[in-house]
């Protein structure tokens, strides 16, 4: 970015690393980790709404139809599944009430990636509660443990180490409940070994559907750094465009654009505006004595002290060209520029540069004000003329003094 800091252009370039995740910043890590919790919250809020509807209707489905079922087993833990139904809608409405609808990932805070993989946990090892049960009262496959498994490894994003842990737990629950609950050890083994398959499976899917969605975060990050970059490398160029290369202080160009901007402004506001012109005196003299490294070294300390006597931030001293300088005071009367024109005389004078050509010398400035009210119909050269004007008859008067217009 840049910044007019007291009248001069201040180049602050903020620069970025194109380095991979586990390299970055504390920041970019944190983000990363908000855009994908944000991410979850929002899909684990669908499953949410889908899984109270789903098992709502099951619950249904279970109350009408159990009196037809005849199976002593079935009949024996329709009430567990039954009330592992309930807990599945409760513990949905109550991720849906405290999860929230975060905004962006800014609003992401720790609340809500407990929240995430808590509610994640709770669904995995309740369906292999439930498959457990089902496996009780025949052979089968833990198609209920099975789908949760898949559906959750290629819907959420979870990095290794909380896969890894989150699928072991749940694995871990639903071989407790097939070993306690399946007699058969056939069927038991069979079922064991699908849902230790799957789990693996689960994990691969986790860690690559989370790995591409990290590499498609570091490209987006990559080219938000370029166009950054682009905007800083355009607004540096519009910027150094806009300097003096010898003193650094705003140059003709930009004198142009911002007395036009200023002359808009006061003829919309009604407010007066007033210009300085100011000229080194006997320059020439000095520059063909001293030649011109030390005449340029003379011009960045005028260029200098001149800047520095303005005060409010809407003041812009300006080199005009060669050894003409100038200064636009938007909003000021007659008493405020003649003040600042006199800080200016004296601040030059206080340099003490020795011009062997001066009357007093030392190297001395000769300035001419004008103050306009700027109307429709008036152009902003009117207030240069009126300027330039008093500034020469400073100068015929012998230098080292003001004149108003």
């Amino acid at each position: 970015m840049y910044i007019w800091r007291r009248r001069q252009v201040y180049i602050v370039l903020k620069r970025t690393g194109n380095k991979h995740i586990h390299k970055t910043s504390t920041p970019e890590k944190a983000l990363l980790n908000n855009v994908l919790t944000h991410a979850n919250i929002y899909r684990l809020r669908l499953i949410a709404w889908l899984l109270i509807a789903f098992m709502s209707i099951l619950i249904v489905l279970q109350l009408v139809f159990i009196a037809k079922v005849v199976l002593p087993r079935a009949l024996e833990i329709a009430p567990y599944i039954m009330h592992l139904r309930f807990i599945f809608i409760g513990g949905s409405v109550a991720f849906l009430i405290v999860s929230g609808r975060p905004a962006s990932p800014n609003a992401i805070t720790r609340r809500h990636y407990i929240y995430s993989y808590g509610y994640i946990l709770f669904n995995l090892t309740g369906f292999a509660i439930l498959s457990g049960l089902i496996q009780s009262i025949g052979p089968g496959i833990a198609s209920s443990y099975l789908m949760a498994m898949i559906i959750s490894s290629a819907f959420l994003y979870l990095n290794l180490p909380n896969s890894v842990l989150i699928y072991s737990l749940a694995w871990a629950v639903m071989s407790i409940m097939v070993w306690r609950f399946q007699f058969d050890w056939l069927v038991a083994s069979s079922v064991f070994l699908n849902s230790s398959f799957v789990t693996i499976i689960a994990i691969f899917i986790s860690y690559t559907v989370y790995t591409n969605r990290v590499r498609e975060f570091l490209y987006q990050r990559k080219i938000e750094r370029q166009k950054e970059k682009l905007l800083l490398s355009n607004d540096m160029l519009k910027n150094l465009s806009y300097l003096d290369a010898l003193t650094g202080i705003p140059n003709r160009r930009f004198f142009d654009e911002f007395l036009r901007r200023e002359w808009k402004r006061a003829v919309r506001e009604q407010q007066p505006l007033c210009m300085i012109m100011i000229d080194i005196d006997h320059f020439k003299l000095f520059n063909d004595t001293f030649g011109h490294q030390n005449g340029d070294d003379a011009l960045i300390q005028v260029g200098t002290t001149l800047n520095m006597a303005v005060k409010r931030p809407g003041d812009l001293v300006f080199r005009y060209g060669g050894e003409e300088f100038a200064a636009i005071l938007p909003k000021t009367d007659q008493t405020g520029v003649t003040e600042v024109a006199k800080r200016m005389l004296q601040a030059v004078s206080g340099l003490k540069i020795y011009h062997p050509f001066s009357p007093t010398g030392r190297l001395t400035i000769s300035v001419g004000l004008a103050c306009v009210q700027p109307k429709n119909g008036e152009l902003p050269d009117y207030v240069i003329d009126c300027a330039d004007k008093a500034l020469y008859r400073a100068k015929g008067a012998g230098g080292n003094q003001y004149v108003r217009a």
